[in-house]
């Protein structure tokens, strides 16, 4: 006799895992609820994206094995160029200013 849930993929508790850990870590960090779930949501969009991302690369490189130093190449231009760009365009802070003693 097979348990109950057997035959269910551990991957369905992903997204359930995603939603409670997004909205905990939010809600330690503010107070109203609807800037803990303005703050879930962009948490769970970039964990998930990070979890996809990394998912797509392990498929791709152990899809193609003799094409990986290209791939991994590839990726780091990548990133580089994406770093490159948001410090040039980036968000601009405005400047503090200097602590004077008194």
């Amino acid at each position: 006799m097979t348990p109950l849930f057997a035959s269910v993929s551990i991957y369905w508790d992903l997204p359930v895992l995603l939603v409670v850990f997004s909205l905990v870590y939010s809600a330690t960090r503010h107070d109203r609820w609807d800037r803990i779930l303005w703050e879930a949501a962009g948490w769970g969009l970039r964990v998930g994206g990070f979890l996809l991302a990394v998912g797509v690369a392990l498929y791709v490189f152990s899809s193609y094995p003799d094409y990986w130093p290209y791939l991994a190449a590839a990726v780091l231009l990548l990133v580089l160029g994406y770093m490159g760009l948001s410090a040039v365009f980036g968000r601009k802070h405005a400047a503090s200013p200097p602590n004077s003693a008194k």
